[in-house]
């Protein structure tokens, strides 16, 4: 079980936690397969509802690829296909174009991001789908949606 928990010097929440056996490459480069060989682009995704969303497509079997990921702004950076940045659901999901790994840049985190982990699946030789990850991801949303407002009128 990997928890992936706040960078910042001070009290360090965990702020998800994953159920799934990834791999994890300690090191942001060099780029772990297939990413050195394939054209990609980036979709960036919060840890929640990224993390939830990309172990649902492992445990059903959907391929998934290398994610990059960044505790310190709760981020991931997951590969996608090249071509799926110029489709509609790519403009819409809001996937760079090239192989921009680039964090927000704010006042509170201005020395960059340290600690950003590759977590790979069991097998990282595809880049994950996008129509696959964009319904997931929906599904994690509604989901948090419902429980949420089952909570409050509970």
């Amino acid at each position: 079980m990997i928890a992936v928990a706040d960078a910042a010097p001070a009290v360090r929440d965990v702020t998800s936690v994953s159920t799934y056996a990834w791999w994890v490459q300690l090191a942001e480069k060099p780029f772990p397969d297939p990413l050195a060989q394939l054209d990609w682009a980036i979709l960036p995704l919060g840890l929640q509802p990224g993390l939830p969303a990309l172990e649902a497509l492992l445990y059903d079997g959907e391929t998934v690829g290398p994610v990059l990921c960044c505790p310190r702004h709760r981020k991931l950076y997951v590969p996608v296909a090249a071509e799926s940045q110029r489709s509609l659901m790519g403009e819409r999901l809001g996937v760079r174009r090239g192989r921009d790994l680039s964090c927000p840049f704010d006042q509170r985190h201005r020395g960059g991001c340290d600690g950003r982990v590759w977590l790979l699946p069991a097998d990282p030789r595809h880049l994950t789908d996008l129509v696959a990850l964009a319904d997931r991801v929906a599904r994690v949303r509604s989901a948090r949606s419902l429980t949420a407002t089952a909570t409050a009128c509970a």
